[in-house]
């Protein structure tokens, strides 16, 4: 038997709203969001209170201690400018004289030996130095003045290299260099090459 179904085209009931209706529900909507913007969110994004609620909920200022939180401004200074020191003349002129120099110096089979610029502290220069056909242990370090057998400051060791190159920024007042050794069984040459502001360039 052949069950016939018929299907109905009637449409689905729609709720009708009145005008009046749906106006007062904006009204109640603007409303909500006035009352939220003053009471909440103007407290916490400007620090400003006119209602007294904020400081109540101890949301005064919420958005400007977050947006601060975590910076490693020190308390009291207004900007990541204001935490930098300014350059002054005086942080950016040296006292000692620019020099610019090449040095050649020969080390015997598994000997070494040292060259040192004389520096007073903030002094700088930039260096570049090869060992012709060889390799050769390195310690760049610095000494105070009358420093001790052991007082001294050691900035880059290297068990083997045939060169380096840098910049280097004297942090006090002595001599800072070098002491190459030479690793093989023939003598070999360190070319140094040197520029920046210290006193004198020697071997001690």
């Amino acid at each position: 038997m052949t069950r016939s179904i018929e299907h109905s085209s009637a449409a689905p009931p729609t709720a009708h709203v009145s005008p009046s209706t749906l106006a007062k529900a904006s009204l109640a909507a603007l409303a909500v969001a006035a009352a939220v913007t003053v009471l909440v969110i103007i407290p916490a994004e400007t620090g400003k209170d006119p209602l007294g609620t904020g400081e109540a909920l101890g949301i005064v200022g919420m958005s400007a201690a977050d947006s601060t939180e975590g910076s490693a401004i020190p308390d009291g200074a207004g900007s990541p400018a204001a935490a930098a020191p300014a350059s002054t003349g005086a942080a950016i002129e040296s006292g000692s004289a620019w020099h610019e120099e090449e040095r050649s110096i020969e080390l015997p089979p598994f000997r070494g030996t040292e060259m040192k610029a004389r520096m007073k502290k903030g002094d700088g220069y930039v260096f570049s130095w090869q060992v012709d056909d060889g390799a050769v242990m390195v310690d760049m370090h610095g000494d105070p003045p009358n420093a001790g057998p052991d007082d001294f400051t050691s900035y880059w060791e290297q068990a083997e290299t045939t060169a380096q190159q840098g910049t280097f920024v004297a942090p006090f007042d002595g001599i800072h260099g070098w002491y190459w050794r030479n690793l093989t069984d023939k003598p070999v040459t360190v070319k140094l090459k040197i520029s920046g502001f210290y006193e004198e360039l020697y071997k001690p």
